[in-house]
Formats: C-alpha cells, structure tokens, sequence
C-alpha cells in the first residue's frame, strides 16, 4: 500500500514541480531567443542605414568597399541600376547561390510590401526580411528603392546569419537536456522526500497493528477466564461462589481495560478534552497515597509520602488525568518492586511547575527497552526475570 502511495506522490510531486520547471526554462528559452533577435535585428538594420546612406550619397561604389563590406559582416550586396545589376561578383560564396538568394529576398520584398522612408518621398524601405537557402543556412535582408526622375535605384542587403539560428537551437538543446535532468533530479528527490514523509505513517500502521493485536491478547485472557468460570458453574453448583467471584473480578479487569482503550482512541482522535481548574498539588499526592498505601502494606512495601513544609501554589490541572497518570506510575512501581523495598511520592517546586515523582527501588527498566517505555502494551523478554515489564499503560501517561 505504502508502495503504491510513494509512487503516486512522487508521480504528483514530480508532474507539479517538473511543470513548474518547464515553465520557467520556456520562459528563460523564449526571453533569450526574443532578446538575440531584437540584437541581431538591431546590428543588421544599423548595418543597412549605413550601406543605404552611402548608397544613397554616393553614385559610383567600388568593388573594394563593397568587397570589405560584405566580407567583414557576411553581407551579400546587390545593387540594381533601372533593373540591371551592378557587375559585382561578390566577395565570398555562399551556401546557396547569390542568384538565388537574390530572387527569393527580391520576391519577398514585393511581396512584404514597401514602406515610404520618412522624410523622402521618393525612397521606399522594406521591413526585415527572413529566409532560408537550400542547405540550412539562414539569411536575413532589406531593400531600399530609389525614384529619381523616372529612373529607379535598389539596394538589397543580405546578411548570414546561420551561426545565430544554429545559436539559438543550441539554446533550445541545452534547455531540453537541463530541463529533462532536472525533471530526473525531481522524480528522485520527490521519491526520497515521499520515502521520508512516508516513515512515520508507516511506523504507525505497524504500531496501530501491534496495538490491536495486543489489545484484542488482553480481551482474550477476561474472556477466557469467565467463559471458563460459567462452564464450571454448569458442570459444578458447589462452586459458584468462587467461579463469580472470578467472573466480577475479571469483568471489572475487563471493563478497565475497556475504559483505557477509550481513553487511548479519544486521545488518537484529538476528541479528549481538559478540565483545568486550579488544585492544591499535595491534596492530589495524598489522595494517591491513600489509595495506595493498603496495597502496598500488604505487599510488604513500605510508601513514604514526601511533601514539602511551605506552602505550593495551586496547580492549574485536571485532577481526573494527573490522578491517572500518578495511578499508572504506581501501578508500575507495586508490580515490580519487591518486598521489602521501598516507593517514594514527592512533590516539589520547581520554577513555575509543580512536579510530582514516584520513586520505586526495583530492578528498574534496561537502558535498551528504556525506548519502548511509552509504546503501547510492550512487554519486555520474560526470559529475563529482571527485565520482564509490562508497558500497558505508558502511553496514557505520555499523553
């Protein structure tokens, strides 16, 4: 079951946090991507207005400037005088060839549409063009047209910018790959962290588990005895004092049991409730004593009640549930200290608590079953005389 629920939490946690992750790299993808172009874009059309400036200004170019041109920014220049092109066979090859690169940009341009070049009425400019050639390579361009008395001039400028487009599927690449192992770290990590959550639910299952085997062990022996004594009371009338008297005694075994079972439910559920009221602390000592000490004489186990001479301030409590846990301590102690040795009751000061011990001088608890002492119904190993103590009641008293 704990199995099943790790991985479909981690399968959660991991579709969530993953989802998240993939968000905010498509974000960073898309924001760098944008912000190359916007660069890019700027550095071509600043390459342009310079060309188109000259161009514009000069009549003649020479083949050694626009050689330069084209060779320091991977620029193609085309020029074209009333439709024929200036003799300039370029000054690098491309991938594709410029002829063909020419119509394609050329053909985009018509079919972009011209824009007037502010301030000239007889310039048009055409907006960044995009494109590619026939072995991957990316290319971007503009075209300036000038009409001067019936003749018309144009300007076409390609720029190479294959290194920037496979710049940016690299990006792309490296985004996937990060983004694909930090889903991986993420599955990982949420299986470690569910692993972990998961512990205590699993250590309380077993405990629920242990708790209700032990409970049902302790249910069994009261039953047994009395379905025993009814079975003698049938088979033998002579004995049906003794057989009641154990069917009562076991009845009200029975019913304490019953009642701590109660109380330990209520406190699983949150649903108890305290009664806190101010009580003198040495009157609720006494009463224990008072309680105790028939039992513990007849044992042979001397009580001593310490209570010191100057007066302790109330204590703010519920005298049913201090009762109770005092009750327990010295349920313990009477069980597990021999005759002859003593139990000591004390209550004291300290700071602003009201502190109550009960002290037995018994075998006590080995320091290895000291860890168990407030787990429900834990029994230590009976084959050590020393160590065979029973825990039923410890976790009422941890509560």
């Amino acid at each position: 079951m704990f199995h099943k629920l790790q991985k479909r939490l981690t399968l959660l946690y991991t579709i969530t946090t993953g989802g998240i992750l993939t968000a905010v790299l498509l974000v960073c993808f898309f924001y760098m991507k944008s912000s190359l172009e916007a660069k890019n874009e700027a550095l071509f059309t600043s390459l342009f207005l310079g060309i188109s400036g000259i161009f514009q200004t000069e009549s003649v170019l020479s083949d050694t400037w626009l050689a330069n041109a084209e060779t320091a920014n991977d620029l193609i220049i085309h020029i074209e005088d009333n439709g024929t092109p200036l003799f300039f066979p370029g000054s690098w090859e491309p991938r594709t060839q410029r002829e063909e690169l020419v119509k394609r940009a050329q053909n985009l341009a018509q079919g972009s549409g011209k824009k007037l070049v502010s301030g000239s009425p007889t310039s048009q400019q055409s907006p960044i063009l995009y494109f590619n050639g026939d072995h991957g390579d990316s290319y971007t361009a503009m075209v300036l047209t000038l009409s001067v008395d019936s003749k018309t001039r144009s300007l076409l400028v390609i720029q190479d910018i294959t290194a920037s487009a496979r710049q940016a599927v690299f990006q792309g690449v490296f985004f996937l790959v990060v983004g694909s192992a930090g889903i991986i770290l993420l599955f990982f990590a949420s299986w470690y962290a569910v692993g972990k959550t998961l512990v205590p639910l699993k250590e309380n299952q077993k405990q629920q588990a242990e708790f209700i085997a032990a409970a049902s062990h302790e249910l069994r022996s009261p039953l047994a005895v009395i379905q025993a004594s009814a079975s003698a009371l049938r088979t033998d009338p002579l004995s049906a004092p003794a057989m009641t008297l154990n069917i009562e005694k076991e009845c009200v075994r029975m019913g304490a049991l019953i009642k701590d079972l109660l109380v330990l439910a209520a406190a699983d559920s949150k649903s108890w409730t305290l009664s806190l009221k101010p009580w003198d602390g040495d009157t609720l000592l006494l009463d224990v004593y008072e309680t105790f000490e028939p039992l513990c004489r007849q044992k042979e186990i001397p009580l001593h009640l310490s209570i010191p001479q100057e007066e302790l301030p109330k204590a703010l409590c519920d005298k049913n549930r201090v009762i109770q846990i005092l009750t327990i301590l010295m349920d313990n102690a009477i069980s597990y200290t021999p005759a002859g040795k003593s139990i000591d009751l004390q209550i004291h000061l300290q700071k602003k608590f009201i502190c109550f011990t009960v002290e037995d001088h018994g075998k006590g608890i080995p320091k290895d079953e000291k860890k168990f002492v407030f787990q429900r119904f834990y029994q230590g190993d009976r084959s050590r005389k020393d160590s065979a103590k029973t825990y039923n009641d410890s976790s009422l008293k941890r509560r």
